[in-house]
């Protein structure tokens, strides 16, 4: 990542979206998923970026929260009477669950600073305690008779022993992705999880011996309530109580979401608390929070967007929520300033909300699970069995709505903010007009890390939520939140797994398949082996996407002669992503006409072929992060091509998921996730009555083959950015390039 850049970008959106001001919302707010946050009876507080920990201090008087997202990492602390800010700490990393060392201190893991960050509240000074290079602290404790404990994601390992002395302590090797730690109530024991397995590891504090104690999928947080162990299993959507002396399973509490019989994952529980009695998780894909007693779940309490921790102090329990209380519209891009303000990672900011205990007692008893739970349906067109048989998700790359089509007459658009218009986007143009405008879709992810997976899994585990916040913030060098596997791995799949289940035959085109420089290889993603096409040419800005038609239309033609059309087909189109202003690439008008093309020639092939009467296709953007809009940050532009497409302009609300629902249930499929499984179908977008007039896709109107020259604007900066996988380059910086160099709509 080059923060170099980054730098000035955030300070300037710090500074005009004011990253502590104290907030409340009027009125529900609609995610982009279509869940309702509504707003707490109680005081409110907005916070930065990406909020991941959170702890009282001794006197219970002040809250301690680490921000870790886009912009720069912080210290927060706040009076819990009144929510009002008493400290902002800036900080070089940061990442975790404060640690209070007294009623002046708190110490702080520096993640990508290699270093714990001892804290002095009155005055803000800091001092910081180095650690070995390149291991990333990320997690601390301490016993009850000063002993600490450091979780470094950077090595895999944990360190045990004095405060200043961590630095020489042996690295306890654990595995990938350590996590939260807790001291067993006698101090010998430290139990460590590790997030990209099933597994939580007891370490001997005397002898550094350890223990693998088996616990749900991809734990998240650990809690030591007497001789008894709260596990997190972010994945499985259950929290494992464990007997800390013997390490046997003593329950296994489900606090996901359940229709009738029927349980979906996809809930996150992520962080854990207890006091008098009671325990409570955190679940952040469920954006609310499960309280258990006597190992049950008794009742849920709402919280705002993806709650990542939970503070109990007296009869006052304190949400932390990562993503805050809704999205926000991003119009403010000045092309003149390299500022920040307005990215969607930088705007995204967190809160704290306040509940009242004394009012929890009369919901004890009465779980409660998602709320407004939708009956997916069926109609004439959106049913198994039905009148499609061929199903094509094209995935294209960082679009917004306004960006590309808010230039047509009859949607809610904002033709000031329009790049890439009609002239530079003919056929998506076309594609509206013929087929139907959908101005009101959203993508479910925020950026490609978790976009992809979205796309591909109906969900971003709390791995990926939680890291790719300061990766794109330019802390993080290793990014693994979209591989296919590991700790990004859901318990479910994606959608290949699921085709696979449904013995629905399935084709994928790029999709976590194959790399630049990596044809004919072994796929990303395990689960993919022997469903992709090896000579489809995946992420390589330098391949044209109209070449890779011609390479998913080479195969189209045989599978179409031999009678095995499969039944749904993955296609990535990434070059509308760009290359910026780099000096022998193409120019971003380019990319992005030659992508609308493809997307053209893709739609015609389907539309001229026997398989057109009985087909659909759906074109969606991963993420709309390099693109204003004046709606909200995360509205793109969605396409739906079939015989059967209503047409006309259609607002209703749809997003990632609700397109991914439509397609499992014209195909049989199982939903992957909570989130599809709730997602409402596209049933409105269709038409029993079917019109087969096939596309014609147009030839570009502007020069697809133009290269940026030397004197383009931000020419040297772009020679500096990573283009080798997508979105390695820092946030903002490649959309202001965009601003200076779309050219012509």
């Amino acid at each position: 990542m080059n923060t170099r850049f980054l730098a000035i970008a955030v300070a300037a959106a710090l500074a005009l979206t004011g990253s502590a001001a104290s907030s409340s919302t009027s009125g529900d707010s609609v995610l982009p998923n279509g869940w309702l946050v509504r707003p707490p009876s109680g005081p409110m507080r907005e916070t930065g970026t990406m909020p991941q920990g959170a702890s009282a201090s001794p006197d219970g008087t002040l809250l301690a929260v680490v921000t870790s997202g886009v912009n720069p990492a912080e210290l927060l602390v706040y009076d819990t009477a009144t929510l009002a800010q008493r400290a902002d700490v800036p900080l070089a990393g940061a990442f975790g669950r404060p640690l209070w060392l007294d009623a002046d201190h708190v110490l702080v893991a520096g993640d990508n600073a290699d270093a714990l960050f001892d804290v002095d509240v009155a005055s803000k000074s800091v001092r910081a305690i180095p650690m070995a290079p390149k291991s990333h602290p990320i997690e601390v404790a301490k016993s009850g008779d000063g002993i600490f404990a450091v979780a470094s994601d950077g090595d895999g390992s944990v360190r045990i022993g004095a405060r200043d002395q961590l630095a020489h302590a042996r690295a306890i090797k654990i595995g990938l992705h350590p996590g939260p730690l807790a001291f067993s109530s006698d101090g010998r024991t430290v139990f460590a999880t590790v997030r990209s397995g099933s597994s939580v590891v007891a370490i001997d504090r005397s002898t550094l011996h350890t223990k693998s104690i088996p616990t749900g999928l991809h734990p998240s947080d650990v809690l030591i309530a007497g001789s008894e162990l709260y596990v997190a299993a972010s994945d499985s959507d259950a929290v494992d109580v464990i007997d800390a002396r013997t390490s046997r399973l003593l329950a296994e509490i489900f606090v996901g979401d359940q229709n009738g019989g029927d349980r979906y994952l996809g809930s996150s529980p992520n962080a854990l608390a207890a006091q008098n009695g009671l325990v409570f998780v955190s679940l952040g894909a469920a954006n609310s929070i499960a309280v258990l007693r006597d190992r049950q779940l008794v009742t849920r309490i709402a919280a705002g967007w993806y709650p990542t921790y939970v503070v109990p102090i007296g009869k006052r329990l304190y949400i932390i929520d990562g993503k805050g209380e809704r999205t926000r519209p991003n119009p403010r891009f000045n092309p003149k300033s390299t500022s920040n303000v307005d990215y969607i990672g930088a705007i995204q900011l967190g809160s704290i909300r306040t509940f009242d205990l004394d009012g929890l007692g009369a919901s004890l008893g009465n779980p409660q699970g998602a709320q407004g739970w939708q009956d997916a349906g069926q109609d004439a067109v959106v049913r198994p069995h039905g009148p499609i048989k061929h199903v094509f998700f094209i995935l294209k790359e960082n679009r917004s709505y306004d960006q590309v089509l808010g230039d047509i007459a009859g949607g809610n658009g904002d033709p000031k903010l329009v790049w890439f218009g009609a002239k530079v986007t003919p056929n998506q143009h076309r594609l509206t007009q013929q087929f139907g405008l959908f101005d009101n879709t959203y993508t479910s992810g925020e950026v490609s890390d978790a976009g992809h997976n979205w796309s591909d899994a109906a969900f971003a585990n709390d791995f990926v939520e939680r890291f790719w916040p300061p990766t794109y913030g330019g802390r993080r060098d290793e990014d693994d939140t979209f591989t296919g596997g590991g700790a990004s791995a859901t318990k479910h799949g994606y959608m290949w797994d699921a085709a696979a289940a449904a013995h629905v035959s399935f084709r994928d085109y790029g999709e976590l398949a194959t790399i630049k420089s990596l044809v004919a290889s072994e796929p990303i993603a395990p689960t993919l082996h022997g469903r992709y096409d090896p000579n489809y040419r995946g992420w390589d800005l330098d391949y044209s996407d109209v070449d890779r038609v011609k390479e998913w239309s080479r195969e189209f033609d045989a599978f179409e002669k031999n009678g095995m059309l499969p039944q749904l087909e993955y296609i990535w189109l990434p070059n509308d992503h760009t290359s910026g202003s780099r000096p022998g690439k193409l120019t971003p008008v380019s990319y992005v006409a030659q992508n609308d093309y493809a997307v053209g020639l893709i739609v015609q092939k389907i539309s001229h072929s026997p398989a057109w009467s009985s087909s659909a296709i759906f074109i969606i953007e991963d993420d709309s992060q390099d693109g204003a809009d004046h709606v909200s940050d995360q509205r793109t532009t969605f396409y739906l091509a079939s015989p059967f497409a209503r047409g006309g302009v259609i607002h209703d609300h749809y997003s990632t998921v609700s397109v991914l629902r439509t397609i499992e249930i014209i195909l049989g499929m199982q939903p992957l996730s909570t989130y599809d499984a709730m997602a409402v179908p596209l049933n409105h977008a269709f038409s029993a009555t079917a019109n087969a007039q096939p596309f014609q896709a147009l030839r570009p109107l502007v020069d697809i083959t133009a290269k940026n020259t030397a004197t383009a604007f931000a020419a040297r900066v772009s020679e500096t950015l990573d283009f080798s996988q997508p979105d390695a380059t820092p946030p903002g910086i490649l959309f202001n390039i965009l601003a200076h160099n779309h050219g012509t709509n």
